[in-house]
């Protein structure tokens, strides 16, 4: 009885945490944190968004996801690509952390594309440190 007790207490401390989008209710929500502008064909701007954590337990968030939507009948979603940081990012218990993310527009892009505003949706995950 004691070593499955075990196991279970390792499997709920290495289960990952979804994002409130992908569970509402539960573990941390991701928010834009001000603006990109200046986004044109073959640029690169940052943009910030704000993980919270409203846990009493800190969480460290290993996957941050942007789905890009198409801003206008002349310019493709797959004209932007997102990218988080590669490394983990701890949020302390009730707390919240400020993560840039790298946002390309590619050179190919057309020109309809210029300065328009890309709806971003985010998701991700996270564990218990």
């Amino acid at each position: 009885m004691r070593r499955s007790l075990a196991v279970l207490a390792a499997l709920l401390v290495l289960a990952p945490l979804p994002s409130a989008a992908e569970s509402p209710g539960k573990a941390f929500t991701i928010a834009d944190v001000g603006a990109a502008t200046g986004l044109v064909p073959g640029g690169t701007v940052t943009r910030k968004v704000r993980v919270t954590n409203p846990t009493n337990v800190d969480i460290l968030v290993t996957r941050l996801d942007a789905a890009v939507g198409r801003p206008s009948s002349r310019c493709p979603a797959t004209a932007v690509t997102v990218t988080a940081p590669a490394t983990p990012v701890l949020v302390a218990k009730n707390g919240s952390a400020d993560v840039p993310l790298t946002v390309r527009m590619a050179a190919s892009a057309p020109d309809a594309c210029k300065n328009l505003t890309f709806p971003l949706t985010y998701s991700g995950t996270a564990t218990k440190p």
